[in-house]
């Protein structure tokens, strides 16, 4: 072989052995991050991946690993559980509140904001904005200690055992027994239960009188209604349901909102209610119901008033105890007890 024969084959395999190294390296790095970046755009963000600013982070792979055989990214962030609470908290009651958010808000039953504070045991509308209230930790009854009690008669009060008293953590107690309980102090009693008296709105119905009761307009009916009721306002925003300490709906308004009857009826009674529910409404349907129309600005019927079914009757408001623009509406068997609206609402 001539030495310029040798020199080209020489050069061709130092040009050859260049490209195949070249090809190498394509294939090992450009590979994979050209993968990524068609992943990036062909997969939505899931569990196994971090979004930072729109930018999705997938871990590095080779070509030869499959999809599913991605691994989970690591979690940098420490999961800290919630810490249980033995201590009464306090709670600033704000625009807007009632006890029903209040106890949603702190994750124990409404009526325990009832049995925890005395002034609101005999009205559960009787919230105030601003009114400093206790928050149990756990559902039950705080009960204020009076001279002479001892935990037998707490117990008997409330059904609890002493020994759930004694033990709960919250009462400092330690598992011992006390000598003598001191006046004025405050004993958490989990699981504690009270009876819960509320006001009716309107004035009084006497046992067996209905409407005949003092206050009410007693006179002929107007119009039977269909016993099939519709929402009294649109849209419909619940801010409080139907329980125990508040035997009706709540519905969030704007102030002056229009307020329409629920049924066909008679209006026997419009006017200031002095049990907390502001410009009232109440009317008969003849048909064995009444509905009822709390803290409206403004009433816009008279009793003995007939009205029809979607006939506006008020403008909404934030009359009486309240905290914040919203209609109370609530159905009741005549002189029997209220009943829950949302059995009868479409």
């Amino acid at each position: 072989m001539t030495s310029s024969r040798l020199v080209n084959f020489l050069s061709w395999v130092v040009v050859s052995f260049v490209l195949m190294i070249g090809a190498w390296v394509v294939y090992r790095f450009a590979a994979p991050v050209q993968a990524k970046a068609d992943l990036e755009k062909s997969i939505p963000p899931t569990p196994n991946t971090i979004v930072y600013g729109g930018r999705i982070d997938i871990p590095t792979f080779s070509p030869s690993t499959k999809l599913s055989s991605i691994s989970r990214l690591a979690d940098l962030h420490t999961y800290r559980p919630t810490q249980p609470r033995f201590a009464v908290t306090q709670h600033t009651v704000e625009k807007g509140d009632t006890a029903w958010t209040i106890a949603k808000k702190h994750n124990i039953q409404p009526e325990t904001i009832l049995w925890s504070n005395e002034g609101l045991s005999t009205n559960a509308g009787s919230l105030r904005v601003g009114v400093m209230l206790n928050i149990l930790p756990v559902d039950g009854v705080l009960h204020t200690v009076r001279e002479g009690d001892t935990l037998e008669r707490i117990q008997a009060l409330y059904g609890v055992s002493i020994d759930e008293i004694v033990n709960f953590i919250g009462n400092n107690f330690r598992g011992a027994m006390p000598d003598k309980l001191l006046a004025e102090s405050q004993i958490i009693v989990p699981g504690g239960k009270k009876q819960i008296v509320w006001q009716e709105p309107g004035p009084r119905v006497l046992p067996g009188k209905g409407r005949k009761s003092p206050g009410y307009y007693s006179g002929p009916l107007a119009y039977i209604g269909s016993s099939y009721f519709s929402w009294p306002i649109s849209p419909i925003v619940i801010t409080q349901p139907y329980w125990s300490g508040h035997l009706g709906i709540d519905v969030g308004t704007y102030e002056r909102q229009p307020i329409f009857a629920s049924d066909s009826g008679t209006v026997i009674f419009s006017g200031w209610d002095t049990t907390g529910f502001g410009n009232l409404v109440i009317i008969d349907h003849g048909n064995g119901y009444w509905s009822y129309y709390g803290h409206n600005y403004a009433n816009l019927v008279r009793e003995g008033q007939g009205v029809v079914k979607g006939q506006q009757i008020a403008e909404s408001g934030s009359t009486g105890n309240s905290t914040g623009n919203h209609i109370d509406f609530r159905i009741r068997i005549d002189a029997g007890g209220f009943l829950n609206p949302a059995d009868f609402l479409p």
